[in-house]
């Protein structure tokens, strides 16, 4: 790990903020937010002094240099993350001097204060939620089976062939798992994707442990039948190339819709800190 030399507190020029102009500027987030173009002398806002980083595409932000700290021979990093900066106001045009430090000021220490309070609930709350995976699995399950009853009644009024009615089986099974990823996700706020996951190897387990009661108890307990589904193959003799296909893309599939919907479902609670960090 790259050893940071901290700022000792006081004038920018007096902590060697002058020397770090033309740095790549890093996040406390670890995000890199641009290129330090100018160190601004400290005042009543920020006395470790501000510094006006540039980003890739040309826009101009003010950071404040309190507690930045020296990362290698050309790195810098600072106190803030990339929302922060991308939300900080704007610089009067043709000028370095920020529009009003004490807004700037007001800016930072909001978006700070709550971007330390969401990490403390993070490391409260945040984690694998059985939970939250488990509802999601339900959800899946519910829509599995309502969206089975209108894909097999479709399928069979227009006669489709067995390999159409397991696409549509697919096709079911992939947007199902994506709302119940979605519902874990949300229900968890946290780690949206790790529960979307979970809620995906519950159903695997549930699967599994129903096929096997069912096997010991007699056909007529799985339930699993009684999802309207046009029929996936049931033995060996049964599948083709094609039909392998499919089995591994629903499995892989069904995977891929849970971790996305489960990142859906936590983006939600993002929008709201979002709008929340807007307020200030």
């Amino acid at each position: 790990m790259t050893q940071t030399e901290p700022v000792a507190g006081g004038d920018a020029d007096s902590a060697g903020g002058t020397s770090w102009t033309g740095r790549t500027v890093r996040g406390r987030d670890g995000s890199k937010l641009g290129r330090l173009v100018e160190v601004l002398p400290g005042d009543g806002a920020s006395p470790g002094g501000w510094g006006v980083v540039k980003s890739t595409f040309g826009g101009r932000r003010m950071v404040p240099l309190d507690g930045a700290a020296a990362d290698g021979d050309r790195g810098l990093t600072v106190a803030a993350d990339r929302a922060s900066v991308r939300t900080a106001p704007t610089l009067a045009a043709g000028t370095a001097e920020p529009a009003a430090t004490g807004a700037l000021q007001q800016h930072y220490t909001g978006r700070g204060v709550l971007a330390d309070a969401r990490a403390l609930q993070h490391e409260r709350y945040g984690g694998s939620k059985l939970g939250s995976a488990f509802f999601g699995w339900l959800v899946a399950v519910g829509l599995t089976v309502l969206l089975g009853v209108l894909a097999g009644a479709v399928a069979a009024a227009i006669g489709a062939d067995p390999t159409t009615g397991t696409v549509v089986t697919v096709a079911v099974l992939i947007v199902a798992y994506y709302a119940g990823g979605y519902v874990a996700g949300r229900l968890a706020r946290f780690d949206g994707a790790r529960n979307g996951f979970l809620s995906w190897v519950v159903g695997v387990v549930a699967t599994i442990v129903l096929t096997v009661v069912a096997a010991f108890v007699g056909a007529q307990y799985d339930v699993l039948t009684r999802v309207s589904l046009p029929a996936l193959p049931a033995s060996f003799a049964d599948v083709t190339v094609t039909g392998m296909i499919l089995v591994a893309v629903a499995v892989l599939g069904t995977l891929l819709a849970a971790v996305l919907g489960g990142k859906a479902g936590e983006s939600f609670h993002r929008r709201v800190d979002r709008a929340a960090a807007d307020a200030l």
